[in-house]
């Protein structure tokens, strides 16, 4: 980190290499105090990860929990991924925090490449955007100088441009400047307390904190995006403009219309900068880890077999099953009472009388027709 140069070249590109070099060096210190040997970041991993197989073990013996051997390749894999990542500053570097801060920039150059071919100042954004703002201070401290034999309308407008130039000049400087060196001490900062956030995302209870931090890590890439991409569209638009403001000053006849269109274009890019940031966050909420559900379905074949089954049975046959199921459980709950009631309706039925219901089983049964023999004549 003190290895960083001093170099005075300008407040956009001082301010953009002073973030840039310091939080790579604070991500990497960051990251080699939490991973070195001995430290406690070190022991309480590896008491993590004994809990954890410990744990895993317990449920794949106990079939706890839908733990299964067939999950086994997928736990390996997640293990390897984490201790490769707290055990690798190069891995490190490249999986997260190239990925977060540098891929933002090369994809904001892919996608204005028409752009930076037609324009100068677009073909750099860092030194257009130091040309910018020193073109929009100049203008603002040109407009402030008193002009003689000038009428006091022409001098209010030259101090309303002079206003207008220089608060735009400062929100170019924020919603360009500002905003990307903030996102990227953001990314910084996530990057050197990222190994704690991935070691918690062993234990499913505390997965969330490293969704947490996924998400956060990519609003801050997002927004890195939708800075660059748009300082470069920003860039495109104002060369002209900023050209006619420095001709109209290098021959002593400023144009107040051209300062203030100037002035509102930045504004409007400006305002475009803090929509498109909350964009981006929006879209990082978009991620999402879901647990695996148990399987439920052999319960649910065993249903409809037997509900298969059960419709294959006739509705006679399948009513004489309910009626001995009924009986069944009367005989069991009524004892020897309900067995001489059914011995003697049994009998009663043998001889052909017709038989009260002994239970309500007996209300769907068909009405007994008797089948004896007829009556012979008596002698």
């Amino acid at each position: 980190m003190n290895g960083c140069p001093v170099i005075d070249l300008g407040l956009v590109r001082d301010v953009l290499t002073a973030v840039d070099c310091n939080t790579r060096g604070f991500a990497r210190l960051g990251y080699e105090s939490l991973t070195a040997s001995g430290s406690a970041f070190q022991i309480a991993l590896t008491l993590a990860l004994t809990i954890y197989v410990a744990v895993l073990g317990y449920r794949l013996l106990f079939a706890r929990g839908g733990a299964s051997l067939s999950d086994g390749a997928g736990i390996a894999l997640k293990i390897g991924a984490i201790l490769a990542l707290l055990s690798s500053w190069s891995v490190f570097q490249t999986l997260v925090f190239d990925i977060a801060a540098r891929a933002p920039v090369d994809i904001a150059g892919a996608v204005s490449a028409p752009l930076r071919g037609t324009g100068s100042l677009a073909a750099d954004p860092v030194a257009g955007l130091q040309v910018a703002y020193d073109r929009l201070t100049g203008a603002a401290a040109d407009f402030a100088k008193p002009v003689k034999l000038a009428a006091a309308a022409q001098a209010a407008n030259n101090a309303t441009a002079a206003e207008t130039l220089s608060a735009a000049a400062n929100a170019l400087f924020v919603a360009s400047v500002g905003l990307i060196a903030v996102l990227t001490v953001a990314i910084g900062v996530l990057t050197a307390t990222g190994p704690i956030f991935i070691a918690l995302f062993l234990f499913f209870e505390t997965r969330g904190f490293f969704v947490g931090w996924v998400r956060a890590l990519a609003s801050a890439a997002f927004g890195l995006l939708s800075a660059w991409t748009l300082a470069i569209l920003m860039l495109h638009a104002l060369e002209p403009w900023l050209r006619a403001l420095a001709e109209g000053n290098a021959t002593g006849m400023p144009d107040v219309q051209v300062a203030i269109t100037t002035s509102v274009i930045v504004f409007v890019f400006a305002a475009s900068q803090a929509g498109l940031l909350m964009a981006g966050m929006v879209i990082a909420c978009g991620f999402h880890l879901r647990r695996r559900q148990a399987s439920v379905s052999p319960p649910n074949r065993t249903v409809e077999a037997s509900a298969e089954s059960l419709n294959l049975i006739s509705r006679p046959a399948r009513l004489a099953q309910q009626l001995q199921r009924l009986g069944d459980s009367a005989a069991w709950t009524q004892g020897p009472i309900f067995a001489t009631a059914t011995g003697r309706a049994g009998q009663a039925a043998a001889a052909g009388a017709a038989v009260s219901p002994q239970y309500p089983g007996d209300l769907y049964r068909r009405p007994s027709v008797s089948r004896s023999e007829p009556a012979r004549e008596r002698g």
